[in-house]
C-alpha cells in the first residue's frame, strides 16, 4: 500500500508530458541554432567571398516554417497567442469556466480543421521534390545520391503543429472540467509559470 502514492504521482499528466516537452524544446533550440549558423555562413560567403550556397535560403525558410508550427505550443503556454480573456476574468467561477471551456472547444475544432486540410494539401501537393535538399544530396553523393524528399515534409508542418496545439488545448479543457468538481476557478487552472517550459 505505501507504494501506491508514488506510482500515482508517476502517472500524473505533468510527469507524462515532461519528456515530450523537453524533447520539443531542445528540437526547437537546435532548429534555431542551425538556422542562425546557416544564415551567418551564407552572409559571410556572399559578402566576404563573393560566393553563396544555392540551397541555404530555401532550407532556412523550411526550418522557419517548422519552428513556427512546432513552437506554437510554447507560444500558447506563454500567453503569446491573441486571446480575449477579460470576460472570463470578470464572470463568477462557474460561468467563467463554462466560457473558457467553450472557447477551448472552438479552438480545438479550429486546430482539427486546419490539421485536416493541411494534411489533405500535403498529400495532394507535396509530391514535388525539395530543390535545396536535392542540391545537398548531389553535392555529398554525386550520381549515387538517394532520392530527394518531397515538399510533403514541409507542408506536413501545419497538421503536426495544429495536432500538438490541439492536444495541448484538450489538456486544458480536461483541467477545466476537473475544476468544476474541485471548486477551482479559471485562474487556478491556468496558474503556470511560463519561464519554466523546459523543466
Amino acid at each position: 500500500m505505501p507504494n501506491e502514492r508514488p506510482a500515482m504521482a508517476m502517472l500524473s499528466p505533468d510527469t507524462l508530458q515532461r519528456p515530450f516537452r523537453v524533447t520539443l524544446w531542445w528540437f526547437l533550440v537546435t532548429l534555431v541554432g542551425s538556422l542562425m549558423a546557416l544564415m551567418t555562413l551564407q552572409v559571410v560567403l556572399r559578402y566576404g567571398f563573393n560566393a553563396s550556397l544555392l540551397w541555404a535560403e530555401e532550407l532556412c525558410r523550411y526550418m522557419l516554417i517548422w519552428m513556427a508550427f512546432l513552437g506554437v505550443v510554447f507560444a500558447y503556454e506563454r500567453g503569446e497567442i491573441a486571446a480575449i480573456g477579460f470576460l472570463a476574468s470578470i464572470l463568477p467561477r462557474v460561468p467563467a469556466l463554462l466560457l473558457t471551456l467553450f472557447g477551448l472547444s472552438l479552438s480545438i475544432l479550429l486546430c482539427a480543421l486546419l490539421g485536416w486540410f493541411g494534411w489533405v494539401y500535403a498529400t495532394r501537393a507535396g509530391s514535388s521534390q525539395i530543390p535545396a535538399i536535392g542540391f545537398i544530396l548531389e553535392s555529398l553523393f554525386g550520381d549515387n545520391a538517394p532520392p530527394t524528399p518531397g515538399r510533403f515534409w514541409v507542408y506536413i508542418a501545419l497538421p503536426v503543429g495544429m495536432g500538438l496545439l490541439g492536444l495541448r488545448l484538450f489538456g486544458d479543457a480536461v483541467l477545466c472540467v476537473q475544476a468544476f468538481a474541485k471548486g477551482q476557478s479559471v485562474e487556478d487552472v491556468f496558474d503556470r509559470d511560463p519561464t519554466e517550459l523546459s523543466e
